[in-house]
């Protein structure tokens, strides 16, 4: 299968590149000049802003599907950036419905908890949406977008993305494991919380989706169900770090220019009956990203 991905240097999409490429073949893309990874893949330089460029890029691969990982995750950016993140989050996946025609092409896209509004979460995937921040609305929108285009489509929601990664620098776990070298103190907020995702465990399940050919909504996430402030501390005792240096905050005590949800995450009883899909808890992902880095 010929497979074209999307935002390819980011977290997911490298991940996905070095799952996939042992597979399929591959067409990464994303906006930097060159390859920035090891993988089998032919790389290609795009901004699914532009729509030429989609267009002519879809139309010389002529990939069987489409994994969209390229996305405007700046939470607070957004709220400044509006035109950006939406052109971007929901622009791009326009682009790309509007590219796809002159193929026979499936799509499968990456999205979010935060179309909900975190006031009960863990969310299942037919509980209603309601983003609190634009960032969320422009995934909801794109959500839309794929639902109404009469493509072949799968969109995977998940939250709190985590893993080892050689070119993206947001990383929640990097940036926890070096302060806590360097002796720092750090606040995290205790009240946010989730089901953290190990970057490789989605890699399987899209890979998973792929192989059964399944279709529709579904959400995928880690077995943990916790805290942010949590999750640092799990990241300090597996990488032998010092818990004290992590000092619980709250979220209205940040003044973040987006507002958060507090009870996010997501449940996956839906993937797992249908696709029999594998999960890890935080300890098992970051022991094997330990012993990767």
């Amino acid at each position: 299968m010929n497979i074209l991905i999307t935002g390819a240097n980011g977290m997911l999409g490298e991940e996905c590149v070095k799952v996939l490429s042992k597979v399929y073949t591959i067409t990464a893309c994303d906006l930097q000049d060159s390859h920035e990874y090891d993988g089998s893949a032919v790389y290609q330089k795009l901004d699914i802003v532009d729509q030429e460029i989609v267009k002519n890029i879809v139309e010389n691969v002529q990939p069987e599907l489409i994994i969209n990982c390229a996305a405007y995750t700046d939470v607070d950016g957004s709220e400044i950036n509006r035109k950006t993140a939406w052109n971007i989050n929901a622009g791009g996946v326009r682009n790309l419905l509007s590219a796809m025609p002159r193929t026979d092409c499936k799509l499968i896209h990456i999205s979010t908890d935060y179309v909900f509004d975190g006031s009960s979460g863990p969310y299942a995937e037919d509980q209603p949406t309601k983003p609190i921040n634009y960032y969320g609305q422009t995934k909801l929108d794109a959500e839309k977008l794929i639902q109404k285009s009469g493509i072949p489509w799968a969109i995977i929601r998940t939250n709190v993305l985590y893993g080892n990664t050689t070119v993206q620098k947001a990383s929640f776990v990097r940036w926890v494991v070096e302060k806590l070298q360097r002796f720092e103190t750090i606040s995290i907020v205790n009240d946010q919380f989730g089901n953290p995702t190990w970057s490789f465990g989605l890699a399987e399940a899209i890979q998973k989706i792929i192989d059964k050919k399944a279709a529709g909504l579904y959400h995928y996430a880690g077995k943990d169900y916790i805290s942010r402030f949590e999750f640092a501390l799990k990241i300090a005792g597996v990488y032998d770090l010092d818990p004290m240096l992590i000092r619980k905050t709250t979220t209205r005590a940040l003044k973040q220019k987006a507002p958060r949800p507090y009870k996010a995450g997501l449940t996956c009883e839906k993937i797992k009956k249908e696709l029999n899909i594998p999960f890890y808890s935080i300890i098992e992902s970051l022991n094997r990203m330990k012993g990767n880095s």
